[in-house]
């Protein structure tokens, strides 16, 4: 599968939400693309310098968008699932596109007593972010895996740290490194 990328020194993981503002002429081409072909594109993480892209990235898809009020182009989008990049090629406006393959998601595990404050904690936090949180159900609370994968999102880690998790193959080292966070704080 070839897609267009989109590299961002964030983390978006899949069945996450977030908002982009769009106003380089390469990425609204990006949305005019994904739009029509509803395909999606790839939101790769790039170390904080933006010198560097993460090999794993998340396809996602544009599941709302607007006219912001400064004539900006706002989209909303939603993680679907995790890929490796394969060769990139830089075309004439610089968008990025890359072969990529679709990698299996983190499984879910259903949440232990011991562990349900960091859902807990997460809940709340995402009670600041009303548009956020109204994207998630409630029985997704109740998975581990994605409970880690929504606190890696929002964890103010080196992305190397963030990658780390990202590459593994299931929720367990992000779930340490939130023991790690947490009890340090």
């Amino acid at each position: 599968m070839k897609l267009p990328l989109f590299p961002l020194p964030i983390c978006l993981l899949p069945e996450g939400y977030t908002q982009l503002r769009i106003f380089e002429p390469r990425y609204k081409r990006l949305v005019a693309e994904s739009l029509k072909s509803a395909d999606g594109f790839g939101l790769c993480m790039t170390s904080e310098d933006g010198k560097t892209i993460y090999p794993i990235g998340t396809l996602v898809h544009i599941i709302d968008f607007e006219t912001l009020p400064d004539g900006m182009l706002g989209i909303s989008i939603q993680g679907k699932q995790r890929f490796t990049l394969g060769d990139i090629c830089i075309e004439s406006d610089g968008l990025k596109r890359a072969e990529v393959k679709l990698i299996d998601n983190w499984p879910s595990a259903p949440i232990e007593d011991d562990e349900r404050y960091l859902s807990e904690m997460l809940q709340n936090i995402l009670k600041e972010f009303p548009l956020h949180l109204q994207h998630y159900q409630v029985e997704q609370f109740e998975d581990i895996a994605w409970v880690c994968q929504r606190w890696l999102e929002i964890l103010p880690v080196q992305a190397a740290e963030k990658y780390a998790c990202i590459n593994a193959l299931d929720h367990q080292l992000t779930q340490d490194l939130l023991h790690t966070v947490i009890q340090s704080a």
